[in-house]
């Protein structure tokens, strides 16, 4: 039993790493997160269960860190340094090194 386990874990070392999507250029603005190269835009309001795929695909990688704040909403980073902050389930706001805009913890 121990020769098998050692077999497969030793076989899906040996596996390739899933290949990491490219990223989709956007650009944040006042209202929230527009597509640079298409017209959808994820606006403030759009729920928490829609916006963090959604900005998953644009970044091509998962949430770095998510954190609660203060105030009871919630901070999600991705490895751009793009911080997305929601409220009520709500996105509220976001915030890189340089700028911010809406809600912040």
């Amino acid at each position: 039993m121990r020769r098998a386990l050692a077999a497969v874990l030793l076989l899906a070392a040996c596996a390739p790493a899933a290949p990491t999507p490219d990223p989709i250029p956007y650009s944040l603005d006042a209202g929230g997160v527009q597509l640079s190269d298409r017209p959808q835009r994820i606006d403030f309001g759009r729920t928490d269960h829609s916006t963090i795929p959604a900005m998953t695909k644009l970044v091509g990688r998962a949430p770095t860190a998510t954190q609660n704040c203060t105030s009871g909403g919630q901070r999600v980073e991705w490895p751009d340094g793009t911080r997305l902050f929601f409220a009520a389930g709500e996105f509220r706001g976001w915030a890189t090194p340089t700028a911010a805009a809406g809600l912040s913890c």
